[in-house]
């Protein structure tokens, strides 16, 4: 009888250890899974500021974000004024912005159009650059970030994609506009009409007509 209560004894302790390993293997794998982040997160910044090639800036991103880049592309040759008024905010701006550059020929690169659309010229992430971020947090495959003011609400998200860190466009974007988003809702406008008043506020000096006309596709 002692023997077995030996033995179920010594399981016991067995086990606990265990655990307590595989606790430290955790702790120390999101330790190092942090660290990546912050370094991808400076290395895109990076990137982006020096005009890094499509296939780099790419990279960086989720396999979710580059599909979701060419079919908002592809909206902005298509989209009429009812299929407008079923976008969000950040969505519409892409699309009037795309829309105006078309018209007034401002492109500046062949391919990959609006991903250069939303990492320059939409101004988005710039609004990441003014504000005071806070510290990164990684949960699992997760990796968030937020103010320095309210670090626990993510402006920006990641996924783990094996081996490294990616920007998950899709789900960011609508995170960082969330505060301009909210003008639509209290004026009761659409994510289209915003976008069109933002448009006219930042170019209504340089170009005329930004107006509804944007709202349908211009002959692509």
């Amino acid at each position: 009888m002692a023997g077995c209560a030996g033995s179920s004894g010594s399981s016991s302790q067995g086990s606990t250890g265990t655990a307590a390993v595989r606790d430290a293997k955790v702790k120390a794998q999101e330790a190092d899974k942090l660290t990546m982040l912050e370094e991808m997160y400076g290395l895109f910044k990076e990137s982006v500021r020096n005009r890094a090639p499509s296939d780099i800036l790419l990279g960086f991103m989720t396999d979710s974000s580059e599909y979701w880049l060419d079919e908002l592309e592809r909206h902005a040759k298509t989209y009429d004024a009812e299929a407008m008024d079923t976008c969000q905010f950040y969505e519409a701006y892409a699309i009037v912005l795309y829309r105006l550059y078309e018209r007034e020929h401002l492109w500046e690169v062949s391919d990959y159009r609006m991903l250069y659309l939303l990492l320059y010229g939409s101004e988005f992430l710039n609004l990441v650059d003014h504000v005071k971020m806070g510290p990164f947090e990684v949960k699992n495959d997760r990796g968030s970030v937020g103010l320095a003011s309210s670090p626990k609400v993510p402006i920006m998200l990641f996924d783990w994609d094996d081996t490294k860190w990616k920007l998950d466009l899709v789900e960011t974007l609508p995170l960082i506009t969330k505060g301009t988003e909210a003008t639509a809702s209290k004026k009761n406008w659409t994510g289209a009409k915003l976008a069109l008043y933002w448009l006219d506020k930042r170019y209504h000096m340089q170009y005329s007509r930004l107006d509804e006309s944007l709202f349908e596709p211009i002959g692509f």
